[in-house]
């Protein structure tokens, strides 16, 4: 599948339905996906160290808000900036 990059971890799928972010670790920390919902994770590193995987995730369809909330946990959590316009609805 081919990528649209627009920030070294981030990765946007070409027909801009995923979205994976991507920790300094090299660990996959967030996926969005149109169909399946947002997965919001701990590092690889962090789960290494006893922490727990999920920060946030969900298991349907989701909607604009759960796109924006996903955004912002990404700033919150990683410092990674997730553009808002990477994905439509």
């Amino acid at each position: 599948m081919q990528h649209v990059e627009h920030d070294d971890r981030v990765q946007v799928s070409a027909d801009r339905r995923t979205v994976w972010v991507h920790a300094n670790d090299g660990s996959t920390v967030g996926r969005f996906s149109k169909v399946f919902g947002m997965d919001v994770h701990t590092t690889v590193t962090e789960q290494l160290a006893g922490a727990s995987q999920c920060l946030r995730c969900t298991h349907g369809a989701p909607g604009q808000a759960d796109w924006v909330e996903f955004c912002d946990l990404m700033q919150t959590h990683y410092g990674i900036t997730v553009e808002r316009s990477a994905l439509t609805f």
